[in-house]
């Protein structure tokens, strides 16, 4: 990763009161506290759709660090109030620093950034941790900072029930929502225009990742990288419901690249996904709209200051 020299800035923290079995207003004294140390203001949020509004705000202000803290969910919603602010589009040395304080269930973005989850450190590497750029990826109008799929796994979170603040309960629901999924699903024939190649697969799932991990932990892009200026296609092949089934652990693990046969993976700056049946988009932990999907890499998008 390119590094920069390091200086503490002002700044704000964008807080999901609602955030990993309500962690959130547990901590808010601590949390405010912990703002006003380090010279940042504390925005929490009242309702759905909030955390975006004060990003924009934030960014449109010229704030020069936001800190999302909350969970996967939180720092995405952070990220489009930045997008829909213009940020992105504005020279690197121009954009906001980011960075997050970790308090959701499984926090998949931060572990593959190897932040801290004590928010106390997570808010020294925020402040004072070695400069990076990250990269991003877009499917459509919308970001997203894990991954975007099509196939078992969107039939899976179509089962999946309203969440639970509980590990052990979304953990729990995962599963039962996979089995259900694995029951009703049946491969399907996609079509990827990749970086102006085309390309077919008869697949169960296909993922086009910028980091390792999504959903409950599952390593489905285990050679991602987050810098280098790629997103990482990940195609499971057609298999039987058994053999699916069987193959769960080693997708979680991330050792199916090297030990379940047919699949494909490459790195891969902008996809064209369609099929010719009709199907949505998985975009992080969210349905998204209908395919076809237009899914490509920011690189560098967002700089972030992470342990050494």
């Amino acid at each position: 990763m390119g590094k920069e020299e390091a200086q503490t800035v002002p700044g704000v923290v964008l807080l999901n009161p609602a955030s990993g079995a309500s962690r959130g207003p547990n901590n808010l004294e601590q949390l405010t506290a912990l703002a006003e140390e380090h010279g940042l203001r504390l925005r929490p949020s009242e309702k759905a759709g909030d955390l975006t509004r004060l990003a924009r705000e934030e960014a449109q202000a010229g704030c020069p660090l936001i800190v999302a803290a909350g969970g996967d969910d939180s720092v995405r919603e952070v990220l489009w109030g930045m997008d829909q602010a213009g940020v992105f589009g504005r020279p690197a040395e121009q954009r906001p620093y980011f960075g997050i304080l970790p308090l959701g269930t499984f926090n998949n973005f931060a572990r593959y950034l190897n932040l801290p989850l004590d928010p106390k450190l997570a808010m020294e590497t925020a402040m004072n941790g070695t400069l990076h750029r990250v990269d991003l990826g877009r499917a459509g109008d919308r970001l997203f900072t894990e991954s975007v799929g099509v196939g078992v796994d969107v039939a899976a979170w179509k089962a999946f029930p309203k969440e639970s603040p509980s590990m052990f309960r979304r953990i729990w629901d995962g599963a039962l929502a996979v089995v259900k999924a694995v029951t009703v699903f049946r491969p399907r024939r996609y079509f990827l225009e990749v970086d102006g190649r085309l390309q077919s697969f008869r697949a169960y799932h296909i993922s086009v990742a910028n980091c390792s991990h999504f959903s409950a932990g599952f390593a489905i892009a285990p050679h991602a990288v987050i810098d280098d200026g790629n997103l990482d296609l990940c195609v499971i092949p057609s298999l039987s419901k058994f053999a699916f089934v069987m193959a769960i652990p080693i997708i979680f693990l991330g050792k199916h690249t090297a030990y379940l046969r047919g699949v494909r993976y490459s790195q891969v700056k902008r996809v064209r996904l369609w099929s010719d049946h009709a199907g949505l988009l998985r975009i992080d932990g969210r349905l998204g709209p209908p395919l076809p999907a237009d899914i490509q890499v920011i690189p560098q998008a967002l700089p972030m200051r992470l342990p050494s």
